[in-house]
């Protein structure tokens, strides 16, 4: 089985399954928390008028917030199920959702033929793929951002795995992390130090980086909410 095609059934397995039960979906953080986040942090860098894809878009809690800064917003995953969940869930007049795998440059070419230069934000995707696909994925983020978008991407940090390493001893695993496994979702990293590779300076200019965190929707007995360590970077194509 391809790459790609054992990702699509991992994760329609996944969101097949998904109830809508709260804390069911580790990383699906009120979106004034996460996306507004994000956005004070690109969107000085980011044409407005231009789409927005939502790389990864999950249920399309995020996406229906980001729909409100503009003016088109396409909410892209890699599972049907997810599609038909958030087009059931976080629909709006100017947000499309619809099914794209990272994995396959040539659907991310669709894309673009579409709808031309996109702004790609994305949450906490990258990890989740084998470093030995990364180099695929972002030939895919390339075509969709043309000459004018920007990307901005936010991916958990080399802090996360001895974070995860002591959360998990202290307090078990939560049960949208065991979640995640149980379906055999194994996130990776992804070190800070790979952006150079990944996006090198001669195909992207770097605008911005710098820590961050993903929110998640565990919290401890102590009440303090699950913040995973995290960067962020913003990268437009040269």
């Amino acid at each position: 089985m391809t790459s790609a095609n054992r990702y699509a059934t991992s994760w329609e397995n996944f969101w097949s399954a998904t109830t809508g039960a709260p804390g069911e979906i580790f990383w699906d953080a009120d979106p004034t928390h996460a996306a507004q986040q994000d956005l004070a942090l690109f969107k000085a860098y980011a044409n407005s008028q231009l789409p927005l894809i939502d790389l990864g878009c999950g249920n399309g809690t995020q996406t229906r917030y980001l729909a409100n800064h503009f003016a088109k917003v396409i909410g892209a995953e890699i599972a049907h199920a997810a599609v038909q969940l958030a087009e059931r869930t976080n629909g709006a007049a100017n947000v499309t959702y619809r099914v794209l795998d990272v994995l396959r440059p040539d659907d991310a070419q669709h894309l673009y033929d579409e709808i031309g230069d996109a702004n790609v934000y994305m949450r906490a995707v990258l990890h989740q793929l084998s470093p030995t696909d990364h180099a695929t994925a972002v030939q895919s983020i390339e075509r969709l951002l043309g000459k004018k978008g920007i990307l901005y991407l936010v991916e958990l940090s080399s802090a996360a795995e001895p974070f995860f390493a002591k959360l998990i001893a202290e307090y078990g695993p939560p049960p949208g992390l065991a979640r995640v496994f149980q379906h055999q979702i194994t996130p990776g990293m992804l070190h800070d130090n790979n952006l150079d590779s990944l996006f090198p300076s001669d195909r992207f200019r770097l605008l911005g980086q710098g820590p961050s965190h993903i929110r998640t929707v565990h919290s401890l007995p102590t009440g303090e909410v699950v913040k995973v360590p995290a960067f962020y970077a913003i990268f437009r194509r040269r």
